[in-house]
């Protein structure tokens, strides 16, 4: 979840030395030796995946948004929950994040018009899972998330085209 949202929010993209290895033993940049660790395979997989899917211009050149998440008087759990999206002409995408130790639910207001009139298709970039959703609900009221702790979403969607 970190990683993801350290990746896809505006700014600079800092990673720490070591980060996609899974190194726990934090050094001072000035020096030049470290102890031998071993890598974290499935975190060095995971790494390359997040960083092959920022490398699209939307990450460099499109406009950032931040969604607005709401929940209902039962449920507080949203309060843990920040989405936003990245537009580039046709490529959109969705981040939703969840920062807390618990599950969290949500309704994700995605901020663009253009959703309506149309079936979404939105593929986890991460996970390879996808989803079909009616854009004019995904509008309003909203797309509904339910996250486990310390989880993410980060979805690209995708227009699908009903062919007559």
């Amino acid at each position: 979840m970190a990683g993801v949202a350290i990746a896809t929010l505006p700014g600079a993209r800092l990673f720490h030395e070591g980060q996609f290895e899974g190194r726990k033993i934090r050094l001072p940049v000035f020096l030049g030796r470290r102890p031998a660790e071993l890598a974290d395979q499935p975190l060095q997989i995971f790494y390359h995946w997040l960083l092959d899917a920022i490398n699209a211009p939307v990450f460099r050149d499109g406009q950032w948004a931040l969604c607005k998440c709401t929940g209902w008087p039962d449920n507080s759990s949203y309060q843990n929950l920040v989405a936003w999206t990245w537009v580039k002409d046709n490529d959109r995408y969705l981040i939703v994040v969840n920062l807390c130790d618990s599950a969290a639910q949500a309704v994700v207001q995605v901020p663009w018009d253009e959703l309506r009139g149309k079936t979404w298709r939105l593929v986890d970039v991460l996970s390879g899972q996808t989803y079909e959703r009616n854009g004019d609900e995904m509008r309003d009221p909203g797309l509904y998330v339910d996250l486990k702790p310390w989880n993410c979403h980060f979805f690209r969607l995708q227009p699908l085209v009903v062919l007559e």
